[in-house]
């Protein structure tokens, strides 16, 4: 059966709540159990757009968390983020790797992508490790020379 995307997201909040859940594949079958399907695709837009991140629990335990309206997402807190974060960076065309002290891959680019940097498409976060698609190569150099100021 299909949901439509609001009711769908109220749901995706309320399996989080209820469960522990580390993987989208994890929550497409959360949502399959109950009846619902749905792509990989839209649970990746409804993570992004709910601000849900893959963060340790108080356990230390990954799981999807959302992230709190008060959260902070302003340009310092994403400056302060990566000098406190990210180890180091390198450029791929328009793609940009950055390496972060373990366990920060997702807290970084969760700050990157509340704060809808310019040069940014979309992040790809693992656990020390994200994948920055650009909009250009232009746009990855310029991305490149503020995150190595910023590191250094």
């Amino acid at each position: 059966m299909a949901l439509k995307k609001k009711a769908r997201q109220t749901l995706i909040l309320e399996i989080l709540a209820q469960q522990v859940i580390d993987s989208q594949e994890e929550l497409m079958q959360a949502l399959q159990q109950m009846g619902y399907e749905v792509t990989q695709a839209t649970i990746s837009r409804d993570i992004k757009e709910l601000r849900v991140v893959r963060r340790a629990d108080q356990h230390g335990q990954n799981r999807y968390q959302v992230l709190p309206d008060n959260v902070e997402t302003t340009p310092s807190l994403v400056i302060e983020g990566v000098q406190a974060m990210a180890t180091a960076a390198t450029q791929v065309e328009f793609m940009i790797s950055i390496k972060t002290t373990p366990g920060s891959g997702n807290r970084l680019a969760a700050l990157m992508d509340a704060n809808q940097i310019d040069e940014v498409v979309s992040t790809i976060a693992g656990h020390d490790t994200i994948h920055v698609l650009c909009k250009s190569r232009t746009a990855a150099d310029q991305l490149i020379n503020k995150l190595i100021t910023w590191i250094e």
